[in-house]
């Protein structure tokens, strides 16, 4: 029984460094800048970077919910949060992509 507390205790120090992780990669995404090159830009590109960041806001909402609800490490779904994490991850890289399409 030990072991396996101590195991959970790993992953979920490890879930802790992974959404620390996600949360600095999201905060340090780029925004539109002021330029008159983005001008252009702001029109057409604006609602799909909302629906990127729509989709980073609701994802990392449901994992705060999520996380929030548990008292124990047994309680812990880290597949669950593991998966979240990943989603959050991809939403960012192609919310980078495509504003380097755009630039």
């Amino acid at each position: 029984m030990c072991l396996t507390t101590g195991r959970r205790a790993r992953r979920a120090e490890r879930l802790v460094r992974a959404i620390e992780d996600a949360s600095g990669a999201v905060r340090g995404l780029p925004v539109l800048n002021q330029d008159k090159v983005w001008n252009r830009v702001r029109h057409v590109g604006l609602l799909e970077l909302l629906q990127f960041d729509w989709t980073l806001v609701g994802e990392s909402d449901a994992l705060c919910t999520e996380v929030g609800a548990v008292f124990a490490l047994d309680e812990l779904d880290i597949p669950a949060y593991e998966a979240r994490l990943r989603k959050i991850r991809e939403t960012c890289g192609d919310r980078k992509k495509y504003l380097e399409i755009l630039a």
